[in-house]
């Protein structure tokens, strides 16, 4: 009787008014659990969870089982696609290497990858083998004697395949291989401008590309500007710092051969007589080989006996007489390369950074410069192109659009130029005036801009939309990716003195619309920053224990960084962290960080791995110039399983970065297509027509965005928690 009764109380609530707190109890557990499966890593329970949503009449479940569909929608589309287009990419590969195309049917091969669920798959392939030892054949013959920018390029396609296979060895390789040529490129961009212009001239021929614009005769003296200013003090304080200071202890032997190696390596180069002559005579050439492989071979007999530092000063003393004797190379040339052949012996990220350098090195820590606003790049052919200009600059109001390519600067033509080059030549005096030649694909004939340099601040923290330009030409922004659901987003491409500031100040901005259910926090294609800043903007999120610990080669503390309870000002918010390849150190910081404290939920890709601290040493009189050593390893937080792990990677390692909670892969063509709707979408004008602009909504609508569109979704899954939760709690304060 008592068991009737029991059941007949359960059917009265079930139809009373009760069944609907019951109903949205489901959903706000189903929410829950959604969301720790995604904390842990299982995406596989994250499907099973999506299919089978709650029941229920809501208008939240409602929009959420729609938003649910289209991204499943999205997700099997982009499969056929990708399948598709793997299939015409290797079809592609085969018409190619029949034609004897290497090249591109190397670049089809690459395309064929990135499409593959398994990056093996290609590998193995018969006909990709068959195109694989064809390219090797091409490097190497490129490389003695045709033409080394297309063997150049060919050893970088090669790494670029073998990385993240099996073949790890093979990437290990072709790395060293690519890095090699790339040493050989670069001197005859510097030293031989006219060579390295014919050989460009061909590489086009071969792309398929325009050629270059004839070289101009100023290109010819843009060495001297590279070597301007460096004596051997410079050199000398350096290796000196390095010898003691670098984590890796790296030796005064294998230092001193590296610049050995570099100076021996110019003799090679006969090319080089353009600029300097004396390369012309095989005998000179050969002499200086010579006495340079004695100085190799003595080297370590000499350290037995004399201390680094005097060694070093000596052996600087004989190379500069001999070259007096045999090529008569300007001094500061040899000290030059001398100086980056040692500092090649130490990690990629140790370098010195010399006086034409050290401009462009404050600038990117200061976060400010004085230029026209523009972000530049190389093109693949060789030549100086706009990525955008930067908001409320002068190039962004003196007419500047992306895919501009600079072809002249003050009317010297910009063949040949690399970046830092361009750079140089665009920025200079608050106030003066600069002239830049545009080539544009939809003008017929070249555009001269005429822009007066101001003081330009780069700023690293954008939002999901910019609804408008202030008459000052700063950006207002929409934080809300997701306004229904309150659900904001941050893009932070990198980590300078005012980034923390400005996360701070967007946050209030999000909070005067609405109180947020959750914050996607972009950090791809973010490089890092400043080492402060990744603490501050990670304590946002994390209240207590350590945030980032660095040590020394022998595993010894150096640090620990930790987060104080009262700045963490977001540690209730749901967060996503969106990472991919090109995150890198302070962006692996912070999201390491919140993944070891389970603070938020990382998706994405496996980022870059870049888990070293460098510290930067003024040398040289006036501090004319830096050096910037790896002194530290950062470690990220322990966690339940054991020690913080290093993310840094290292030749020979299979574990690096961090690996987030749910991968998200995406091709080379949604990557790109991506970001240029985000640009495109974000180039309003004060007081013009942006009517026309792309929607950048468009990146959750059109599927644009797998990842960006699986960290909403998350969010918005536990929205349905926070909005439940909340309408409970004043149900039953009624």
């Amino acid at each position: 009787m008592r068991k009737i009764y029991t059941l007949l109380i359960l059917l009265s609530c079930l139809s009373s008014p009760l069944s609907q707190t019951f109903a949205e109890d489901s959903t706000a557990v189903w929410s829950a659990r959604v969301w720790s499966a995604a904390t842990e890593g299982k995406w596989d329970v994250v499907e099973s969870l999506f299919d089978s949503v709650p029941e229920g009449t809501s208008e939240m479940l409602s929009v959420f089982r729609s938003e649910l569909d289209a991204f499943k929608q999205h997700r099997e589309e982009e499969q056929k696609a990708n399948k598709t287009a793997r299939e015409e990419s290797l079809t592609e590969m085969r018409d190619f290497a029949k034609d004897g195309k290497v090249m591109q049917a190397m670049q089809s091969a690459i395309e064929a990858q990135t499409l593959s669920d398994d990056l093996n798959s290609v590998l193995y392939d018969a006909d990709t083998q068959q195109v694989l030892k064809e390219v090797e054949s091409a490097v190497s013959r490129n490389k003695g004697n045709e033409n080394i920018l297309v063997a150049q390029t060919l050893a970088y396609y090669l790494r670029t395949f073998y990385e993240d296979t099996a073949r790890r060895d093979l990437y290990e390789l072709w790395k060293k291989r690519h890095e090699e040529i790339a040493i050989d490129s670069m001197l005859l961009r510097y030293y031989a401008p006219e060579h390295y212009h014919d050989l460009r001239t061909e590489q086009s021929v071969l792309r398929g590309d325009d050629p270059p614009d004839a070289l101009q005769e100023k290109t010819k003296d843009l060495w001297k500007e590279r070597v301007d200013g460096i004596n051997q003090f410079m050199v000398i304080q350096s290796l000196r710092k390095a010898e003691s200071e670098h984590m890796d202890q790296v030796s005064w032997k294998e230092l001193l051969g590296g610049g050995l190696d570099a100076v021996r390596r110019i003799g090679g180069l006969p090319e080089l007589a353009e600029t300097f002559p004396h390369l012309s005579d095989t005998e000179l050439r050969t002499t200086w080989q010579s006495m340079i492989e004695e100085e190799s071979q003595s080297v370590g007999q000499y350290l037995k006996h004399v201390s680094g530092h005097k060694t070093l000063v000596q052996l600087l003393k004989r190379i500069l007489a001999a070259n007096d004797e045999t090529l008569e190379l300007p001094e500061s040339v040899l000290l030059r390369e001398f100086g980056d052949g040692a500092m090649s012996k130490l990690d990629r990220y140790s370098a010195i950074v010399w006086p034409n350098e050290k401009r462009q090195f404050d600038q990117a820590t200061e976060g400010n410069f004085v230029g026209v606003g523009i972000v530049i790049r190389e093109s693949p052919t060789g030549e100086i192109l706009v990525v955008n200009p930067i908001d409320g600059s002068p190039a962004y109001y003196g007419g500047v659009v992306p895919e501009d390519i600079i072809s002249h600067v003050n009317g010297s033509s910009t063949s040949g130029w690399s970046v830092s080059d361009a750079v140089d030549k665009i920025t200079g005096t608050r106030g003066t005036a600069v002239t830049l030649t545009i080539k544009r694909a939809t003008e017929e004939e070249p555009l001269d801009l005429v822009l007066k340099r101001d003081r330009i601040i780069l700023r690293s923290v954008s939002g999901w939309n910019k609804k408008e330009i202030s008459e000052d030409g700063e950006p207002i922004w929409d934080w809300y990716i997701d306004p229904q659901n309150h659900i904001g987003y941050i893009k932070l491409t990198g980590f300078s003195k005012s980034s923390y500031a400005d996360i701070l100040a967007a946050i209030r901005d999000m909070q005067e619309v609405a109180e947020p259910n959750g914050l996607i926090l972009d950090l791809r294609h973010n490089p890092g920053g400043l080492l402060p800043t990744a603490r501050q903007i990670s304590n946002l999120f994390i209240k207590e224990g350590s945030i980032v610990s660095g040590e020394n080669a022998n595993g010894d503390q150096l640090f620990n960084m930790k987060a104080f309870p009262n700045r963490a000002y977001l540690s209730d918010w749901p967060l996503v962290v969106l990472i991919n390849q090109g995150s890198a150190s302070a962006s692996e910081i912070v999201s390491g960080a919140v993944q070891a404290h389970g603070a938020g939920i990382i998706v994405g890709q496996r980022s870059w791995g870049k888990g070293s601290v460098q510290t930067v040493h003024n040398i040289g009189s006036g501090d004319l110039a830096l050096v910037k050593l790896t002194t530290q390893f950062y470690r990220l937080p322990p966690t339940e399983e054991g020690p913080g792990r290093l993310v840094h990677k290292r030749e020979g390692s299979l574990d690096w970065g961090v690996v987030p909670d749910i991968e998200v892969r995406m091709s080379t063509e949604q990557i790109t297509s991506s970001n240029e709707l985000r640009r495109d979408s974000q180039l309003l004008t004060l007081g013009g027509d942006n009517s026309q602009l792309p929607n950048i909504n468009d990146l959750l609508t059109e599927g644009l965005d797998p990842q960006l569109e699986t960290a909403l979704l998350l969010l918005r899954a536990n929205a349905l928690t926070e909005t439940y939760s909340d309408f409970q709690h004043a149900s039953l304060t009624k």
